[in-house]
C-alpha cells in the first residue's frame, strides 16, 4: 500500500485501474524457478507504463497491481502501452506471463495512501472478467475517455459481474498488442450449484478477499471463525463467487442455522446436495460417494450450535474426497486436522464508515453526510468494533435519530450491558450490547412480537406471524402493524421478490429473541402455536396436491419446509407423538416428490420412541416406506408397510402399505403374491376415498394387469384415468402418462412410448418433481433405443449423466438394462454381457416393465464362448465401474 514513486494520489473522480495475471497458480506450480524473475520483469513493465501516464500505484497484490489516475484517457493509454510490452518481453524459458486488465472511474474516497468505496471493487470486478491480453472498462469510464488515436472500443453489452448487484455496460479496448475480445467475459454465469446471488454489493477490499481465496483451492478444509454478525457469511458467499470457475463440481451452500437438531445435520446438507440415501449405508457414507471425484466447493454455514455432526461429516469428507474443499463458517473452529482456521477481523475504520454510509443512503436515498458527519460516524463504528451486524442496524436508525444522538444513545447502551451479559469474547458482548440497544428501543408490543417470532425458521408469512403472536395484550389486528414497525427499525426484514411479502429475521436477531422467550417462559407455548399452524398448513397444502391445484401446495411446501422440520423436531421434543405421526403423513407426499430424504429420519425417530401410549400410524408408516422404497431400501419398506398394516389405524395408509408392499413383490418377480396384496389394497380402498390410495391402488392394478393379463388393460387403464380426470393433480397426469409408455411398450408401439414419456418428462420438470424427472427419464432412455436398428444418441447421453448425478440407483439400473439390451442388438456383445453381469448382482428392478429384461440380452448375446467370462468381468464391477463402462457407449 501506499503512493509509492509515482505521485500524489489523485482525488475527486478518479479512474481505477487493476490488473492480474492470469493463471498464476499453475505458473508457479510449473516454473517456480523462473516465475521470480518473470514476476519482477511484469512488474517493472506495469510500473514503467503507468507512471509514464501520470498514474500512482496504491496497491499490489503480488500478482498484479491497482493504480488510480487523475484522467480515463491516461488509464486507458496506461493499460495499452503496459499490454503492449508485456507482449513484446523476452520472458524466462517456459514463462509467458498474460495479464488481463479492468478501469472504472468514481468517486472514492482516500485515506492514508489508500481508496476505498464501490468504485475501487467495480474496477477490480471488471478486470476478473476479462482475459489475459485484454483491457476492459466500464461505460463510465469510456464516457469519460474522449478519443485517442489508434484506439477503438468494443460495445461488449451489459453483464452481471461476480458481486455486483446491477448488471454494468462493459466495454472493450480493442488496439495493437491486446488480446482480440472474442472470448466471452467471466460474468456470473450459471454455474452448478446453489450459490445465492447477494441482494447488496460487498463493502472491503476486493483484492484482500481475492488473496483470502487464492489458495483456497489447494486445501481441503478452511474454516471461517469470527463473532456473530462479523460478516462470516458474507466473505464465505463472496470466495465462492470468486472460486466458480474453479469448481466445476459447483459451489454449494448449506445454511445450517435453521437446524435446530443435530440429528438433522447431515441428512439435512444431503437434501442441499440432492444426495440419495444408499440402501444398506448412512447419509454421510452416501454423500461423501457422491461427492468423490467431483471439483467442489462445499460452504457449510453457521456451524457452532451443530459443532459434534458436522465434525463427523467434514472429517469422513477431507479424508476421502481428495478433489473437495470445505469452507466452514462458525464461532470456533471445528478441530478437524489438517483444518486452516481463517479469522475474519472486524471491518477497519475506513470500510466500516463506507459499511454505514452505504447502508444508511440505502434505507434513505435524500441522506447525505459531509467531512464532520463521517468524523461521528467514524465514532459510532468504533463503538461498534467494526462489526457488520451491529452497524447495519445502527445506520437504519439515521432515518429517526441525529448522528450526535445515535453516537449519545449507542455509548448509553453499551454502559449498560457492559458486564451484565454471559462470559466470552468482547465482541461477543460488544454484539449483544448493539442487539440489545436495538430491542430496548422498541415499544413493549413490539418486543413481545419480535421474541415471538424468533420461532420461525427460514422465514414467514403474515397469517405464520398471526397465528403464533396473537394472543394476550398483542390483538391480531395489530400483527400486521407491529411487523411493519419492526421492518422499519430493521428488526426484520421484509422480502418482495416473490410478489409478496415474506419476513425473514436475521440468525443473530433470531437467537437473542429465542433468548428473551425462554426468559419470559413463554417457548413451548409459542412452539405449540407455531406447530398447529404449520400441521394446519401441510394438511391444507396436501388437499391442493391431490388436485388441479398441485403447484400451489408445492410452493408453499418448498417455502415452509425449514419451519415444517423445525415443527417436526418441536412436536417429538415436546412429546406431541400424534402431531408428528399426522405432520409426516401430510407432508409425505411432497418429501417424496422432491426427494427429502431427511423425512426417513423423521419417520425412523418417531418409530424408535419408546412410548406405551403412542404406536405410529399405518398413514405415517406407509409414508416413511415410500421414500425408503425411491432409495431402493426395499427391506425397510416391507418391514415399515407391514408394520402398517398390522396397525390398521386408518383405511387409507392401509391400502397404500397394501400398494407398496405389492410392487416390490412384483419387483421381486412374485407375482401371486402381488395379486394376493392387490386385492387386499381393494379391500381397504373400499373403505376411504383418499384420492393418493385411490390413484395408487389402481396404478397398481394397472401394473399387474400388464403382466398377467394384458388383455384386460384397457379395462384396468380406464379406471385409473378416471382418478386422474375427477382429481386433475399434475402428479397422476405424469404417473398416468408412464404407465401409457408402458403400455405403448408392451405393444411395440415404440413410437408411442417415446411420446407418452417425453410429455410425462416435460410435466416432471414443470411440477419440479424429482422422482418423476428421474424415472421418466429411464423411459426416455429405453423408448430411444427400443426401435429395430436404433443406436444410443447424444440425448441418451445427457439423460444418463443426469440419472447418475441423482444416484438413485434403481432408475440407473433401469436405464443401464435397457442399454444392454440395445447393445446386444446392435453387435457389442461383449459389452452387454458385462453389463448383465453386473446387474444379476443387483436386486431385480421393474422386471415385466422395461422391455429389455436381461434374459432377452442375453439370448441376443447367445452362445458365445466368452459369455462367462464377461458376466464374470461385470459381476466383479462396482456400481461406478459398470456406469463408466456404460457411459463410454453413449455417443458425445
Amino acid at each position: 500500500m501506499g503512493s509509492g514513486a509515482g505521485g500524489v494520489l489523485p482525488s475527486g473522480t478518479v479512474t481505477f485501474l487493476f490488473t492480474d495475471i492470469e493463471g498464476s497458480t499453475k505458473l508457479w506450480e510449473q516454473s517456480a524457478d523462473v516465475m521470480g524473475v518473470a514476476l519482477a520483469l511484469h512488474d517493472d513493465l506495469l510500473r514503467a507504463a503507468i507512471d509514464a501516464n501520470g498514474g500512482v500505484v496504491f496497491a499490489t497484490g503480488g500478482d498484479g497491481v491497482a493504480a488510480a489516475f487523475s484522467r480515463s484517457g491516461d488509464a486507458v493509454a496506461a493499460a495499452i502501452d503496459a499490454q503492449q510490452a508485456l507482449q513484446g518481453a523476452v520472458w524466462p524459458d517456459g514463462v509467458g506471463l498474460r495479464v488481463r486488465m479492468g478501469a472504472h472511474t468514481g468517486e472514492a474516497e482516500e485515506r492514508d495512501g489508500d481508496y476505498f468505496g464501490p468504485p475501487v471493487n467495480r474496477a477490480a470486478r471488471l478486470m476478473s472478467a476479462a482475459h489475459g491480453g485484454q483491457v476492459v472498462v466500464s461505460e463510465t469510464t469510456a464516457t469519460l475517455l474522449g478519443t485517442l488515436e489508434g484506439v477503438r472500443l468494443v460495445d461488449l453489452g451489459s453483464h452481471r459481474l461476480k458481486g455486483v448487484v446491477d448488471e454494468i455496460r462493459v466495454f472493450g479496448v480493442d488496439a495493437d498488442g491486446l488480446g482480440w475480445l472474442d472470448r466471452a467475459l467471466v460474468t456470473e454465469q450459471v454455474v452448478p450449484g446453489n450459490l445465492p446471488r447477494p441482494a447488496t454489493e460487498f463493502v472491503g477490499r476486493i483484492d484482500v478477499l481475492q488473496r483470502r481465496a487464492a489458495g483456497l483451492t489447494d486445501r481441503r478444509l478452511v474454516t471461517l471463525t469470527g463473532t456473530g454478525g462479523v460478516g462470516k457469511t458474507r466473505s464465505a458467499v463472496e470466495v465462492g463467487w470468486l472460486l466458480t470457475d474453479a469448481y466445476p463440481g459447483g459451489v454449494w451452500l448449506v445454511e445450517l442455522s435453521p437446524i435446530a437438531d443435530e440429528g438433522l445435520v447431515v441428512a439435512a446438507v444431503g437434501s442441499a446436495l440432492g444426495v440419495s440415501l444408499q440402501p444398506g449405508t448412512s447419509m454421510t457414507a452416501s454423500i461423501v460417494e457422491w461427492l468423490q471425484g467431483r471439483r467442489t466447493l462445499l460452504i457449510l454455514d453457521n456451524c457452532e450450535h451443530v459443532l459434534s455432526p458436522v465434525v463427523e461429516l467434514v472429517s469422513a469428507i477431507t479424508v476421502n474426497c481428495e478433489s473437495v474443499t470445505v469452507l466452514a463458517t462458525s464461532r470456533e473452529p471445528l478441530g478437524v486436522p489438517g483444518e486452516r482456521v481463517v479469522p475474519i477481523p472486524s471491518l477497519d475504520i475506513d470500510n466500516a464508515v463506507e459499511l454505514f454510509i452505504e447502508r444508511a443512503q440505502a434505507a434513505d436515498e435524500s441522506l447525505g453526510f459531509d467531512t464532520d458527519d463521517r468524523v461521528v460516524i467514524a465514532e459510532i463504528c468504533q463503538r461498534l468494533d467494526g462489526i457488520p451486524l451491529a452497524i447495519e442496524l445502527a445506520a437504519a436508525r439515521v432515518r429517526s435519530f441525529t448522528l450526535r444522538d445515535l453516537a449519545g444513545r449507542l455509548d448509553d447502551r453499551f454502559r449498560l450491558l457492559r458486564g451484565s451479559g454471559r462470559g466470552g469474547l468482547e465482541r461477543h458482548q460488544t454484539l449483544r450490547a448493539a442487539v440489545a440497544w436495538s430491542y430496548q428501543l422498541l415499544a413493549e408490543a413490539e418486543r413481545v412480537v419480535f421474541d415471538r417470532v424468533s420461532v420461525f425458521a427460514g422465514g414467514f408469512d403474515l397469517e405464520a406471524a398471526e397465528a403464533v403472536c396473537a394472543g394476550g395484550d398483542i390483538d391480531v389486528d395489530d400483527v400486521v402493524e407491529l411487523l411493519s414497525s419492526l421492518v422499519d427499525k430493521s428488526m426484520l426484514i421484509a422480502d418482495r421478490s416473490d410478489r409478496s411479502v415474506r419476513y425473514v429475521m436475521l440468525e443473530t436477531l433470531r437467537q437473542f429473541g429465542e433468548e428473551r422467550l425462554a426468559d419470559g417462559g413463554s417457548t413451548a407455548a409459542c412452539r405449540d402455536r407455531h406447530l398447529a399452524h404449520y400441521l394446519a398448513v401441510a394438511t391444507a397444502m396436501r388437499v391442493l396436491q391431490m388436485g388441479p391445484r398441485q403447484l400451489d401446495g408445492d410452493v408453499v411446501f418448498d417455502r415452509e419446509w425449514d419451519n415444517i422440520r423445525a415443527a417436526q423436531s418441536w412436536a417429538v421434543a415436546s412429546g406431541n407423538l400424534d402431531a408428528a405421526d399426522d405432520l409426516i403423513y401430510q407432508s409425505g407426499a411432497f418429501a417424496v416428490l422432491r426427494q427429502h430424504h431427511e423425512f426417513t429420519d423423521w419417520v425412523d425417530r418417531l418409530i424408535a420412541i419408546d412410548d406405551t401410549e403412542y404406536t405410529p400410524s399405518s398413514r405415517a408408516l406407509m409414508a416413511g416406506g415410500a421414500l425408503f422404497f425411491f432409495v431402493g431400501d426395499l427391506d425397510r419398506v416391507v418391514e415399515l408397510d407391514n408394520r402398517g398394516i398390522e396397525r390398521n389405524s386408518d383405511p387409507a395408509g392401509v391400502a397404500m402399505c397394501w400398494f407398496q408392499l405389492e410392487l416390490v413383490l412384483v419387483m421381486r418377480g412374485r407375482t401371486d403374491e402381488a395379486l394376493a396384496a392387490a386385492r387386499r389394497a381393494q379391500d381397504a380402498l373400499a373403505h376411504t376415498d383418499d384420492p393418493y390410495a385411490s390413484y395408487y391402488v389402481r396404478y397398481g392394478l394397472a401394473t399387474l394387469t400388464q403382466v398377467t393379463n394384458p388383455a384386460a388393460l384397457p379395462e384396468a387403464m380406464a379406471r385409473l384415468l378416471d382418478v386422474v380426470h375427477r382429481c386433475g393433480a399434475p402428479w397422476m397426469m405424469i404417473s398416468a402418462e408412464q404407465m401409457r409408455a408402458e403400455n405403448c411398450f408392451a405393444n411395440n408401439d415404440h413410437e408411442g412410448a417415446l411420446d407418452a414419456a417425453r410429455h410425462a418428462h416435460s410435466l416432471a420438470l414443470e411440477t419440479r418433481s424429482v422422482v418423476d424427472e428421474l424415472l421418466t427419464s429411464y423411459r426416455i432412455i429405453a423408448a430411444v433405443l427400443a426401435p429395430p436398428g436404433a443406436v444410443p444418441t447424444p440425448e441418451c447421453r445427457q439423460i444418463f449423466i443426469r440419472l447418475l448425478d441423482t444416484r438413485m440407483w434403481f432408475t440407473i439400473r433401469a436405464a443401464v438394462e435397457a442399454i444392454a439390451n440395445n447393445l446386444a442388438r446392435t453387435g457389442h456383445t461383449r459389452a452387454a454381457a458385462t453389463i448383465v453381469g453386473h446387474l444379476n448382482t443387483q436386486e431385480n428392478t421393474w422386471d415385466g416393465q422395461v422391455r429389455g429384461s436381461r434374459q432377452h440380452t442375453l439370448d441376443l448375446v447367445g452362445p458365445d464362448y466368452r459369455a462367462d467370462e464377461w458376466l464374470a468381468e461385470g459381476a466383479a464391477m462396482t456400481r461406478d465401474e459398470i456406469a463408466a463402462h456404460t457411459l463410454d457407449y453413449l455417443p458425445e
